[in-house]
């Protein structure tokens, strides 16, 4: 029973599986052909599939349909006499059916006459020839000729009616009778709008030519655009010439007909345009007088046109430093030229464009550019042009940029005396280079710049500096230069020696304070001094030396318990700053103390007075102040007094000024020697408060001095006072 019931399943299965329909998998297409910029059918197109090679015709209605097309892309083509054919392609789907309308445009309707021959030539004896006329258009058009006044010329038919693709020919026929003498005229067809001239000549049966061509034949060969023809008259009357014939667009004439009197000739220039010559050229034209035709042949050769390709330059020398240089591809033929860069093997190097074409006669210009963060440290490479037919192989070179650091020299020695010395930094590479120096600390050494940038080519001399007061004993020591990839290093020594090496000017010098940290003399005269209260220690005039700060709260002092300035020739030189109305140094007598020498400033001016009377009794009326620029601005300045008495004026002290390096005044004073003289000098002090007498006291200041020096026997030039500004000491 179980057995039964499976066959009956599988039966029924089987049976409903050959009813279900088979599944379609085609498409169709339909469209409608009209008449371009409307919406009129176009009949009888034939519209074919042109990848199955079948084909339909439209009905009435312009449309068409082709069914039961596997599913995929067709291209249609629409095609009609008097239309112009087209296509288009076409996407069926599954079950679908795809449009495909189309619109023809018609052909445009055109005429093209030409008449063969175009010259009748009836001599002195034919009475009757034909010309054929063409029309190699796609309209038929009407036609008509125009005689002339010409009685002994007739022609039939004289109008008509030629349908394209068709021909017709119409008789010439001559009455000779009516002819006297020899003729040449033009009889015109008129076409389509167009007008095409017959050339007739007729003579009658008794003439005779007396026309002679020379030469009958020319060739121009492969280079000759222009040759001459000469038409001689040997007879004894005039001759009526004219040329036709002349099929070729390449060939013309300088003139087509004319009249040669009798014994006379007419040279015609025969022209050939070689850019209309598509081949070599064997043709010929006819020149008649009415009575005899004389065939001209012409011959030349068609010389093929070449590209001539020139490339100016072949190699380019990038350098150091370039990154785009020009390329020419010059074209010296006569024929277009086409190029194509090939065989660029590096990545750095790249030609824009790759490819073009150069007329004739013309050039381009192509960009070759370097790519410097690529290439190598040296760049030798090639690349190719070629027209196709010649090669040229460019050379490409160039050398990366790199920054070579010289310095000299290695070695600076300072000696004993020596304060300057200098050293270059040379950049003999193709790069620039940034440099720094380092100078070690607590040398007293000081360079003019600590970094900069040297380009190629160019050097950067640096000066070294040596603090003499500040510096060791004996120094040996090294300053570093570096590009940041290579160091040198410059040995400096020096030995201290005196505490005055270094210092300019020094013949004479009695006492020098320099105060850098102390209240030493720097001479060798060793005399000393202290501060009472002690003034403080301060930046100077340069940066790395000292000077000190008086106080005017504390009335601080510097004291010397010598005369260093009890001198009736002198000089006196320091650096101040911070000056005010008050006392700057004075020279104490043993006459009862009175200040015998004293500088002040009273009211912005300084005042120099030199002895005990004048200080104690006549300060305000009898010291004239010098007259010179500010000095209570806040800046150092350099300030020398030379005084001498006796000397320049008899019996009185003249003192001569110089601030900053210049003489600004001079005064001249009487001279007391009663009172606490020249002689009677016991200290010397600085700074604080000065008491002249029970109702005149100079104040104090918060003044800063540096570098005092005295010259007891000199009086320094005015160049060597210069020379003390200039150097700041």
């Amino acid at each position: 029973m179980k057995r039964i019931i499976n066959f009956f399943i599988i039966i029924t299965l089987f049976l409903a599986s050959c009813t279900e329909e088979e599944r379609d998998y085609t498409g169709n297409i339909q469209g409608i052909v009209t008449e371009s910029g409307t919406t009129n059918p176009i009949s009888g197109v034939q519209v074919s599939v042109v990848d199955l090679g079948a084909s339909t015709t439209t009905g009435s209605d312009g449309q068409f349909r082709f069914s039961d097309l596997e599913a995929q892309n067709y291209q249609l083509q629409f095609k009609k006499n008097g239309y112009i054919t087209n296509t288009r392609n076409v996407n069926v789907l599954v079950g679908e059916t795809a449009k495909c309308d189309m619109q023809l445009e018609k052909e445009k309707e055109e005429a093209e006459i030409e008449i063969t021959p175009s010259t009748l030539n009836f001599g002195t004896a034919q009475t009757e020839l034909s010309v054929t006329v063409t029309n190699h258009g796609n309209a038929a058009t009407e036609w008509a000729l125009d005689m002339g006044n010409n009685a002994w010329l007739t022609a039939s038919p004289l109008s008509g009616n030629i349908a394209g693709n068709k021909t017709q020919s119409i008789v010439f026929t001559v009455n000779r009778d009516k002819l006297s003498e020899t003729k040449n005229v033009k009889v015109t067809l008129s076409a389509f709008g167009n007008s095409y001239t017959i050339s007739v000549s007729c003579a009658p049966v008794n003439a005779k030519s007396e026309m002679a061509i020379t030469p009958t034949s020319i060739d121009f060969g492969d280079t000759d655009n222009e040759k001459n023809i000469t038409i001689k008259n040997t007879g004894n009357a005039p001759l009526t010439w004219n040329i036709s014939g002349i099929t070729e667009e390449s060939i013309s004439v300088s003139e087509t007909e004319g009249t040669v009197e009798s014994e006379g000739s007419k040279v015609i220039k025969v022209k050939l345009d070689r850019t209309k010559l598509n081949n070599n050229l064997n043709t010929s034209f006819v020149i008649s007088d009415g009575i005899k035709e004389q065939t001209v042949t012409v011959k030349a050769t068609k010389v093929e046109e070449k590209a001539e390709m020139k490339i100016e330059p072949t190699l380019l020398d990038f350098g150091h430093s370039s990154t785009e240089l020009p390329l020419t591809v010059s074209n010296t033929g006569k024929a277009e030229l086409k190029y194509s860069v090939s065989g660029i093997s590096v990545n750095y190097i790249t030609v824009t464009p790759m490819e073009g074409s150069v007329a004739a006669e013309g050039n381009q210009v192509l960009q070759v550019k370097l790519d410097r963060e690529t290439m190598p440290e040296n760049a030798n490479t090639t690349f190719k042009i070629s027209d196709g037919t010649n090669e040229e192989s460019i050379t490409v070179k160039a050398t990366k940029p790199v920054a070579k650091m010289e310095v000299s020299p290695l070695s600076l020695d300072f000696g004993e005396e020596a304060t300057e010395k200098v050293f270059t930094i040379s950049n003999t590479g193709t790069a620039e280079f940034t440099w720094n120096i380092t100078v070690p600390t607590g040398t007293g050494l000081t360079v003019s710049e600590t970094s900069g940038v040297t380009k190629p080519a160019e050097t950067k001399q640096i000066t070294v500096t040596l603090d003499r007061s500040i510096m060791p004993e004996t120094l040996n020591t090294t300053i570093e230069v570096s590009d940041g990839v290579n160091k040198e290093k410059i040995s400096v020594n020096a030995i201290k020696g005196s505490a005055i090496a270094g210092t300019v000017v020094t013949q004479g010098l009695y006492t020098y304070y320099k105060f850098d940290g102390n209240f030493e003399d720097a001479t060798e005269n060793g005399i000393n001094g202290f501060g009472s209260p002690a003034p403080s220690f301060v930046e100077g005039v340069i940066p790395e030396g000292k000077a000190i700060k008086f106080s005017k709260t504390d009335n601080s002092t510097f004291v010397v318990s010598k005369p260093i300035i009890d001198s009736k020739e002198m000089t006196i030189s320091f650096w101040g700053k911070d000056f005010s109305d008050g006392h700057i140094f004075h020279l104490n007598s043993s006459y009862e103390n009175y200040p015998m020498l004293s500088l002040s400033i009273v009211n912005g001016a300084l005042k120099f007075a030199v002895d005990g009377y004048r200080n104690h009794y006549q300060f305000e009326n009898d010291v004239q102040p010098f007259v010179h620029p500010t000095l209570t601005d806040g800046k150092w300045h350099h300030i020398a007094i030379i005084s001498d008495y006796h000397i320049t004026t008899i019996y009185k002290v003249t003192a001569t000024l110089y601030v900053d390096g210049m003489e600004v005044y001079t005064i001249t004073q009487n001279y007391t020697d009663s009172y606490g003289g020249y002689g009677t000098g016991t200290s010397f002090t600085m700074g604080g408060s000065l008491k002249l007498n029970n109702s005149l006291t100079l104040p104090a200041t918060n003044m800063s001095v540096d570098n005092f020096r005295v010259y007891d026997t000199r009086r320094l030039s005015a160049n060597e006072i210069k020379e003390i500004y200039n150097n700041k000491q």
